[in-house]
């Protein structure tokens, strides 16, 4: 039996409030931006990612603290780990990885040891560590793709736009027919005690969709950009991207599911109408990114 907590969270209602109208024009407004600044070029896009970190970071840090499990003075160290995730994926971004990761740990600790000394530092250093993992490191995987790819991809400009715009597309027609034959006949729920409002049904109109478009996305890319600039965006790849999609992006939605059912809060923030928080809007991307980026690596390596 779940404790009254857990309880209320799952009862909740998880559009409480919402139109339809507010949904879509925060969706409008969360595409416009992130669109524009990914054909604007690649630093206003890193800029727009690094931005969207940092808010994603201060969303969760804010969640912590409704139980007293994060200082204001140390989520500092860990909003400006997830900022440093992306700002450093323009340099040598593997090998950064590392050195921010390590940097983070070693000022939080020292943080602690030296400044809140009062405070029971495991999990509050845990938490810190947490949280530019989860927002700077898994997001700053759409620029490190988007950049990659043009360095190493071929000759084609401006190739690794359309991978990402490809990949955020796949995750945007996920999300949607999940949501829309959801609501409609999902009567099979996926997760009732984490996502209330996922169904099976909604899954499988997710998957289908995906897998047709990463097909049908293919030959509209290729027939744009012409087959022999872009070779290593084969039948494979394409639809390599959308199991992935597929897969990970369900499993990042109810990852922060999870967390805010333990919190006990219905969104991450309430930054974009209708859709909560950056994190709420991001969260089918944050395993996605990574995944993706690395078969492309492999791929084209």
């Amino acid at each position: 039996m779940a404790t009254s907590r857990l309880g209320r969270a799952v009862r909740r209602p998880t559009e409480e409030g919402v139109t339809l109208g507010q949904r879509v024009l925060g969706a409008v407004i969360f595409v416009v931006v992130f669109l524009g600044t990914l054909v604007w070029g690649e630093i206003p896009f890193m800029i727009a990612i690094t931005l969207a970190s940092i808010i994603a970071a201060v969303e969760m840090f804010s969640m912590f603290e409704t139980k007293g499990e994060a200082v204001p003075t140390a989520a500092f160290l860990g909003i400006a780990g997830s900022a440093a995730y992306v700002l450093f994926s323009q340099w040598r971004p593997l090998e950064s990885f590392g050195y921010v990761t390590i940097g983070i740990i070693f000022f939080t600790f020292v943080w602690y040891m030296l400044i809140l000394r009062h405070v029971k530092p495991t999990k509050a250093v845990a938490l810190t560590v947490f949280a530019p993992l989860i927002c700077g490191f898994c997001l700053c995987h759409l620029v490190m793709l988007r950049d990659f790819v043009d360095k190493a991809g071929g000759s084609t400009k401006n190739a690794g736009l359309w991978i990402v715009l490809f990949l955020m597309v796949l995750i945007w027609l996920f999300d949607l027919a999940a949501w829309f034959v959801g609501r409609k006949i999902g009567r099979h729920k996926m997760a009732p005690t984490i996502s209330p409002n996922k169904s099976w049904e909604g899954i499988i109109a997710g998957v289908v969709t995906v897998l047709v478009f990463s097909i049908v996305g293919r030959i509209i890319i290729q027939a744009i950009l012409g087959s022999h600039k872009f070779p290593w965006f084969s039948w494979g790849v394409a639809i390599g991207i959308g199991i992935i999609v597929c897969v990970l992006g369900p499993l990042g939605d109810l990852s922060e599911s999870l967390m805010k059912r333990d919190y006990g809060t219905k969104d991450m923030g309430s930054i974009i109408p209708g859709h909560g928080g950056v994190m709420d809007r991001f969260d089918s991307t944050l395993f996605v990114a990574p995944a993706v980026f690395y078969l492309v690596y492999f791929v084209i390596k």
